[in-house]
């Protein structure tokens, strides 16, 4: 009787050990915020560490290049992306591999958030509307909007007949804190 609650002790005491270094690592990991404010009448999705007074801006929201004529407003869709990549930062996703990506899927095309590699949609950020030509629809409305010093990163994809591009961005390396929080 002694043995099993040995053993079930043993093996809480193990989990436990296991699980305490990914949870201080994430305690000391940096982490940020997303909004949408408006910049010269434009809106613009922003994203902020906590903590901090420095800004990155992500998406400019300027209706000239949203040509594709969609059915929201730039403000909604500004507020909206920002929702949902701060509900992406919140899930715990390492934005130092974070990616932005323009692409189509069953004929729609998406502007997507991917933390790992390839063209792959982890995370919807907007989805355009059933037009033709979406894949081309989606790569130009990520470069027209995508701020541009984010686009240094440009991978351009062929998966099945459909071109998927996608801008790798390191969001701590943007804000200089890779060296102070990972020691890269």
């Amino acid at each position: 009787m002694k043995t099993k609650y040995l053993s079930a002790l043993i093996v809480t005491g193990a989990i436990t050990l296991a699980s305490s270094p990914a949870m201080a690592d994430s305690a000391d990991s940096p982490q940020v915020n997303f909004s949408c404010e408006v910049t010269e009448g434009v809106p613009t999705t922003v994203a902020q560490p906590i903590g901090s007074e420095e800004k990155l801006t992500i998406f400019h929201w300027k209706d000239d290049a949203l040509s594709f004529k969609p059915s929201s407003s730039p403000q909604q869709m500004c507020d909206s992306v920002a929702t949902k990549l701060e509900d992406y930062s919140a899930g715990g996703y390492d934005l130092s591999t974070i990616s932005f990506i323009g692409t189509e899927e069953g004929g729609v095309p998406m502007i997507c958030a991917n933390t790992g590699g390839g063209p792959s949609c982890s995370k919807v950020l907007l989805t355009l509307g059933r037009i033709e030509q979406p894949a081309i629809v989606a790569d130009n409305v990520v470069k027209a909007i995508l701020d541009e010093r984010l686009q240094q990163h440009r991978v351009v994809y062929q998966d099945r007949g459909v071109q998927s591009t996608r801008y790798q961005v390191n969001i701590w390396d943007m804000f200089g804190l890779n060296t102070k929080f990972f020691g890269k």
